[in-house]
């Protein structure tokens, strides 16, 4: 009886629960060595991509940088050319801006040699960078007023006025076509564009007298 008990727990009575187990271990080797393959092959893959696409834009960019090397002499001689043409017309502008006094000045004094009538002679006259002013004697205010008029017509003036009008002091202070005694003296002031515009109180004035705004 003894033997017999013994020789039925040497005995294997389920021998398919050993064969599973090895069929499981085998399965799982067999996925795991599937999936480090498929994960070797994945790098792999990306690997050659990445390298693909290295190569690709190295490509592109050497194409690029000759590109800008062929153009960076043309774009030297375009900046050059820019900034030459930038600094003229600051030059011109600066030029424009610092002669424009005298051509005022020029414009005025034309105007003056070309006035006929002798009932207004200038004695003196002081030009500023945007403002003339002219002392000058009348045979009367009308004739002053008009003149005024004329000169306020000049290219450039913005404003004009009259002031200090009074009595000529003596007999060579008046004009030619006038009565010493009624000759007038008379203070008048261009003001030239570019200039601020200063509104001047006449230390005496007269209906007769006006000016250009």
């Amino acid at each position: 009886m003894t033997a017999a008990r013994v020789g039925l727990q040497g005995f294997n009575l389920l021998p398919h629960r050993q064969r599973d187990a090895r069929l499981a271990r085998r399965r799982c080797f067999v996925e795991w060595t599937s999936a480090v393959l498929c994960g070797c092959v994945a790098v792999a893959l990306l690997a050659t991509w990445q390298t693909f696409e290295r190569a690709h834009l190295d490509r592109e960019r050497s194409a690029v940088e000759q590109k800008l090397a062929a153009l960076a002499s043309p774009l030297a001689e375009h900046v050059r050319l820019t900034g030459e043409a930038r600094n003229e017309r600051l030059q011109n502008e600066r030029a424009a801006t610092l002669s424009e006094p005298l051509v005022h000045l020029l414009d005025l004094l034309d105007a003056l040699s070309q006035e006929s009538s002798e009932s207004v002679v200038v004695k003196q006259l002081r030009h500023r960078e945007h403002e003339t002013e002219l002392l000058a004697v009348s045979s009367d205010h009308a004739a002053s007023a008009a003149w005024l008029n004329r000169l306020a017509a000049l290219k450039g003036v913005k404003d004009s006025d009259l002031s200090d009008v009074h009595r000529a002091t003596n007999a060579t202070n008046a004009t030619k076509a006038a009565d010493p005694a009624t000759a007038f003296e008379v203070t008048a002031h261009l003001k030239w564009d570019g200039g601020p515009v200063k509104s001047k109180t006449p230390a005496a004035s007269s209906p007769n007298t006006r000016g250009k705004k």
